[in-house]
């Protein structure tokens, strides 16, 4: 039995090692500034963004069978390298300056890579050490993921005012302290870890077996638990099929916003300026108010997506083990939250409006990433959790291409340039309010797909039921 105090070294090591893997949140707060350097477009800074954000997904079936089948020392190698190459390379991107819009697409997918990687083994860490408070447990690591943002946006607004190069070389150094601290105890888990898999197979089932289920739980959750599924199972299960539309749907509408989030200041700051904002002794002065937004608002995304991620690990485990409730049905939460959020988007006339959107939008996508992973864990079993989970995160990338690519052409084809050679959009919010209004029918499909997989196959047994009862009445 691992001792309380390694165990809670672990969740700690857990823990912050979630501040390393939410960096790719923060690109919002420096991203004009850097299509300023190498003289990008708003959609390929948006490109860049959809690239880190494809380095998250794509990689998370492999990530997953890294963690499963090798343990966490490896996918914490490989993550620790990668999401520190992939910064270094931006530095030195932006310090030369190199403008190379394919290549910065890469530094970020690297980041997203190692995100993902270290992501992985630290949920499945926190599950297996923690199965009796497994949501708890989860949602420490993935509240950082979501507070890093936060965390770093303030050192910036605070030292690294106006001085990206120096922010980047800082994140780069920070990162690597908060790695080398972590690692001992990571390294320390998978060891023991594989030493109880050699020496009793009872003790590997218990410690990667789904979390015991009592009858009363199983009869109140009916369809929502399972046995182990994973491979081509797994593929042929509708309710994959459905939670796979709920990620993505809700996952990309989140990150169309914190990627957007930074143009969408851009846009309402000048609409709200009185001077022409091609004046050139205006520039500056815009410039500064639309850094000063951008931090602000991604530090509001990052500190409610940090405290969504944990009422959704708290409210699961309520939900799960008190009320004897399926978790699935907190996702009608974020569903219905983030169709709000797009209705809100949609009636925002100036920038100072825009904080109740950041607020609501961080605390539903937080909730929706934390509560997803462990509804994947109690549909499909603990054993193959990393690698199912990680089949689970590839939703996203389809329409959070779409969507956040789509924003970037709709901004510029709504861009003039003035005389002074300063680009922008003079239309406030309909600079980008068609994405918005695609974006909710978006949400209004998720809400759908929840209520099929919350009440869809009870509704299909209960029709069979009938359809029983009534051939069994007719023959008599």
């Amino acid at each position: 039995m691992q001792s309380t105090v390694f165990r809670s070294f672990v969740l700690l090591s857990c823990t912050f090692l979630g501040l390393i893997c939410g960096t790719l949140y923060l690109y919002s707060s420096y991203s004009p500034q850097l299509a300023l350097r190498l003289h990008y477009l708003a959609t390929g800074s948006s490109s860049i963004a959809l690239c880190g954000s494809l380095g998250t997904a794509v990689v998370g079936p492999l990530a997953g069978v890294v963690v499963d089948r090798n343990g966490y020392s490896a996918a914490l190698f490989i993550g620790g390298v990668s999401i520190v190459l992939g910064y270094l390379l931006l530095k030195w991107q932006y310090d030369a300056p190199y403008s190379n819009l394919p290549f910065s697409c890469f530094d970020l997918f690297l980041v997203g890579c190692g995100s993902t990687f270290i992501n992985s083994l630290c949920l499945k860490c926190c599950a297996v050490t923690f199965p009796s408070i497994r949501g708890v447990a989860t949602s420490l690591p993935l509240a950082l993921y979501g507070l890093s943002a936060m965390f770093y946006s303030v050192v910036a607004s605070v030292f690294y005012a106006g001085d990206t190069l120096g922010f980047l070389y800082f994140l780069i150094v920070s990162l690597i302290i908060i790695f080398l601290i972590c690692c001992p105890a990571i390294v320390q888990c998978d060891k023991r870890r594989f030493s109880k898999r050699q020496r009793t197979e009872v003790v590997e089932m218990t410690t990667f077996g789904p979390e015991p289920v009592d009858p009363l739980e199983l009869q109140m959750h009916g369809v929502h638990h399972n046995s182990e599924i994973s491979g081509m199972k797994l593929l042929r299960t509708p309710r994959f099929w459905l939670l796979f539309i709920i990620t993505g749907a809700l996952a990309s509408l989140g990150q169309m916003y914190i990627y957007s989030v930074g143009y969408m200041v851009k846009a309402l700051v000048i609409f709200s300026y009185e001077l022409p904002p091609d004046v050139l002794e205006n520039v500056h002065a815009i410039d500064i108010l639309v850094q000063n937004q951008q931090q602000l608002q991604v530090s509001l995304l990052s500190v409610t997506n940090c405290v969504g991620r944990l009422a959704a690990g708290i409210v699961g485990d309520i939900v799960n083990k008190n009320l004897r409730k399926p978790r699935s049905w907190l996702l009608f939460l974020p569903s219905f939250g983030l169709i709000l959020t797009q209705v809100m988007a949609l009636n925002i006339s100036h920038y100072e409006q825009l904080g109740p959107t950041s607020i609501l939008t961080g605390f539903f996508y937080g909730f929706t990433f934390c509560i997803m992973p462990i509804i994947v864990g109690d549909v499909f079993g603990m054993e193959n959790f990393s690698q199912n989970w990680g089949l689970v995160s590839l939703a996203p990338v389809a329409p959070s291409f779409y969507f956040t690519n789509l924003f970037g052409k709709v901004y510029d084809l709504r861009s003039s340039t003035g005389e002074s050679g300063y680009t922008s959009c003079l239309l406030g919010g309909g600079c980008y309010d068609l994405v918005f209004k695609l974006s909710l029918g978006v949400g209004i499909l998720s809400l759908l797909a929840v209520a099929m997989f919350n009440f869809g196959e009870r509704y299909v047994a209960s029709l069979n039921l009938y359809e029983r009862r009534r051939s069994s009445v007719s023959v008599k």
